[in-house]
């Protein structure tokens, strides 16, 4: 009988923000691998999950296989040093490599030399037979909230910028009753998508008639799209934004990939989901920067969301076909060069530009949040509280007391500090939430006083182990 490991590499997930603009990474988990590892289970495997990479005293066996995902390709540094960990660690195992790096750069010859250095192997594409199952989330370290599953597969674009129509060149589209069959076997109250084309689904209107009277536990289900909505299919058809309020989605996300010309099109389709019943400054508009729009054109089509009343969740362009990305968001002052990380020279950005209007998209995001309504310009003690609103946010304690109150008491400031630390250390270790909504101010603190307790412990003894 085979023992697998399924290893995702420590990958540098962002555990905060400083504004919170972009929580795209708060909801992932290795999804593949949870699906790969009821796969393997059903062929009567004994199966173990590593985030990281782990001592041989935190393996529960020998593994015959070892399974190492990969994401980003600009953080393959990861990957080979998972690959080069459990290789030394496992010397006569079978390695695969795979996912949505493998697949892009299976080819190349720098990543064969690396397969052959380590004896491993590459596994290209999606795994047909583990994509049959639903996620095994028994296999992580702790109870997620939510559930994350595909309704389709490929896509009907080929954005420049984008891999997915290499890595899922075949379409498969979920109906209704597939996608009724797995909620309720999954049984979880908030469902989040992962399809890179959400609406392009050939059955998304049934689809979402359907989802938005699914009930489960006694409760409504809520739903996401992690990667948004193509607002040229909400364009042409009003009726999917209207039903998209009904079926319950959160964190509404469209997206204006390309020139400042689209503004009219961007306008209809906010107006869509605006007259669906959302308000404007809940809906987010994403924008991929330091790629061929230049900087001043990125800055009209910011001044423009702002018109719209939208936030923008930024995302910087690294081409497909790059390793690293050093970039660091701390060096504003002596600055970086291309030497660094990928800049989109041809198109007019340096690293100033790339810095300030990551800047302005921050000073944007925390206006539309905490002043525009208000009648407010932005002020920087906005960013204060926009910090300790997303604090309160993580533990489900409703709105914050007023700023100036907790300036004034050391109790408040005191009990801040012991969250932010907690709320650090969960991100760091994909603990998604806490729920502190029904605790007394005095319980709350002595919660947290026993959870940082345990959480030093517990670095201690990783870093004696390491």
């Amino acid at each position: 009988m085979n023992n697998v490991l399924l290893v995702e590499p420590a990958f540098p997930y962002p555990t905060k923000s400083k504004n919170q603009a972009n929580e795209i990474h708060r909801n992932f988990v290795p999804i593949g691998l949870l699906k790969l590892g009821a796969y393997y289970k059903s062929l009567g495997a004994h199966v173990y999950l590593e985030r990281g990479n782990k001592s041989k005293e935190n393996i529960q066996f020998n593994p015959n296989l070892i399974l190492i995902t990969s994401i980003f390709t600009y953080w393959s540094k990861y990957v080979w040093s998972a690959v080069e960990h459990y290789r030394s660690m496992f010397p006569k195992a079978k390695i695969i490599v795979g996912g949505i790096y493998a697949t892009l750069h299976n080819d190349m010859e720098y990543f064969q030399n690396k397969l052959k250095q380590y004896s491993a192997e590459c596994y290209v594409g999606l795994h047909l037979g583990a994509e049959n199952f639903y996620p095994d989330y028994s296999l992580l370290n702790g109870e997620i909230d939510h559930h994350v599953t595909h309704a389709m597969r490929g896509c009907i674009r080929k954005c420049a910028f984008c891999g997915t129509w290499k890595i899922e060149p075949d379409r498969y589209d979920k109906t209704s009753e597939d996608l009724i069959k797995e909620l309720k076997e999954i049984g979880k109250n908030k469902v989040i998508f992962f399809d890179n084309n959400f609406l392009a689904n050939r059955h998304i209107k049934q689809n979402l008639k359907v989802l938005a009277s699914l009930r489960l536990n006694e409760k409504s289900v809520v739903f996401e799209s992690q990667s948004g909505f193509d607002g040229r299919l909400l364009e042409k058809d009003s009726e999917l934004a209207e039903l998209l309020k009904k079926t319950r989605f959160q964190n509404i996300r469209i997206a204006w990939d390309n020139s400042f010309a689209d503004y009219s099109s961007i306008k209809v389709q906010v107006d869509s989901l605006v007259a669906a019943g959302y308000n404007a400054k809940d809906i987010s508009v994403f924008m991929i920067y330091n790629f061929s729009v230049p900087y001043d054109e990125m800055l009209k089509k910011l001044k423009y969301c702002k018109k719209l009343g939208v936030q923008i969740t930024d995302c910087r362009f690294r081409p497909l076909d790059s390793i690293e990305d050093n970039y660091n968001s701390q060096k504003s002052k002596d600055g970086q060069t291309e030497n660094d990380y990928y800049i989109h020279t041809k198109a007019g950005w340096t690293d100033k530009k790339i810095r300030d209007f990551r800047k302005s998209i921050r000073e944007h995001n925390i206006w539309i949040r905490y002043a525009k309504d208000k009648g407010l310009s932005y002020d920087k003690e906005m960013e204060k509280w926009s910090r300790i609103h997303n604090i309160f946010k993580f533990f489900k304690m409703g709105r914050p007391p007023q700023l100036e109150v907790i300036e004034n008491s050391p109790t408040w400031k005191s009990r801040l500090l012991m969250m932010s630390k907690v709320k650090n250390y969960c991100k760091k270790n994909n603990i998604t939430t806490l729920n502190f909504s029904t605790l007394s101010n005095k319980y709350i603190d002595e919660e947290l006083k026993k959870l940082i307790k345990i959480f030093n412990k517990n670095q201690m003894e990783t870093e004696k182990l390491s």
